[in-house]
């Protein structure tokens, strides 16, 4: 049943989410047209009247950035016609150079962050790494690379949302019963001739296995499904990361290819699948409840959220980049959007793997500490 659901939320993201979904420089062609129109008119008032009004702030004149505007979009328009798509990516990259100021600034989803300004900042810097990027990787721009429908590009956009959560919420729904659903056929498991310990190895084993193998099968599906849509793509585009947390400007950026952020964040997945598993294994041995196990755990994978906010940088006196939850959301580690969050450059790939391995280790001693106290006999008791 759970897998009949992975399928059908994998069609629906395919097929309805991602033709749907808009990139921060979207280029909304009926509003351009619009606005174009109705700046022109302004534009012929104001050449009546001989005045060319001023922008109160920056004393910037109106009748010059509005003509401007016109003529940039005027000539973004006709390359859309033309099929000229890398001069259009050219001339919007060009606009949004000059025009930082006016980015997103009716963006919704700015209007209740606490740092406002510093997250609109942030979003304009990385569509402008983006967008030079792909105007100087010598690729044959198309609407599905701008858009950053393609498969690796809509992956990577996947990695940097919430799929992590869910693909480690998967491996936590696989192994819930991992030893629970054995004892429904105590005799033939009891009489299995293999040591205890080695059984719930073995157990382990398997459950990561298969966990791996479904999330490959999802993959490779909504690879193909993504790519006869849209493209590949190409593992050589690069996307914006953010090593540095110093003057918030353009010099704390740099970029990273798809190919190296993937490779990066796919290694997180084995070790953060094996951790939880492992840890569903002690949570039976002690629970022996499915639905019991299911809920501690999935609190543990989602418990960041609880105390997280963007001054939240200690818990219980230590920095958080010393709890293997904080590693979980990997995508924004590899790229530094968990530093930028909370103004940290402790949250390393280095230090996340170094964190997720020791809690391995505590979670081994734990494991094998209460396989000793609660062995085979008592478990099926």
């Amino acid at each position: 049943m759970f897998l009949l659901f992975l399928g059908i939320a994998l069609l629906i993201y395919c097929f309805i989410l991602l033709p749907n979904s808009q990139t921060d420089s979207h280029f909304d062609r009926e509003q351009v047209e619009y606005t174009i129109g109705e700046k022109m008119a302004m534009q012929e008032d104001r050449e009546r009247r001989g005045s060319t009004g001023y922008i109160r702030y920056t004393m910037a004149p109106v009748y010059a950035v509005d003509q401007f505007y016109i003529d940039i979009h005027t000539k973004m328009l006709t390359a859309l016609e033309e099929g000229d798509y890398y001069r259009f990516l050219h001339l919007q990259t060009l606009y949004i150079s000059t025009n930082q100021a006016n980015f997103l600034l009716e963006d919704p989803r700015f209007f209740d962050s606490p740092f406002p300004i510093k997250d609109r900042k942030h979003a304009y810097y990385q569509t402008l790494l983006k967008h030079e990027s792909l105007l100087a990787s010598g690729k044959d721009v198309t609407p599905a690379l701008i858009e950053e429908k393609t498969t690796f590009q809509a992956l990577s956009n996947l990695l940097l949302g919430y799929l992590p959560f869910i693909l480690l919420f998967t491996a936590i729904f696989f192994s819930s019963d991992v030893l629970i659903r054995d004892k429904h056929n105590k005799t033939i498991i009891q009489g299995v001739p293999i040591p205890w310990y080695r059984l719930l190895n073995l157990k382990s084993a398997i459950a990561f296995f298969y966990t791996l193998i479904v999330l490959s099968l999802l993959f490779l599906f909504g690879a193909l499904f993504i790519s006869i849509q849209y493209g590949w793509g190409s593992l050589t585009l690069e996307l914006p990361i953010m090593p540095l947390q110093q003057t918030f400007t353009l010099q704390d950026y740099d970029t990273m290819t798809i190919g190296t952020f993937l490779l990066t964040t796919m290694s997180f997945i084995p070790i953060c699948v094996f951790l939880l598993i492992r840890l569903n294994v002690c949570l039976n041995l002690l629970v022996k409840n499915q639905w019991v196990v299911l809920v501690i755990s999935s609190l543990l994978l989602f418990s960041e959220h609880f105390y997280f906010n963007r001054t939240t940088r200690e818990l219980f006196g230590y920095e958080v980049s010393f709890f293997p939850q904080t590693y979980f959301d990997f995508g924004k580690v590899i790229t530094g959007e968990k530093s930028f969050l909370i103004n940290l450059e402790t949250i390393t790939y280095t230090r996340g793997i170094m964190v997720l391995l020791i809690t391995i280790l505590i979670v081994e001693i734990l494991l094998f500490f209460t396989a000793k106290y609660v062995n085979k006999r008592r478990f099926y008791k």
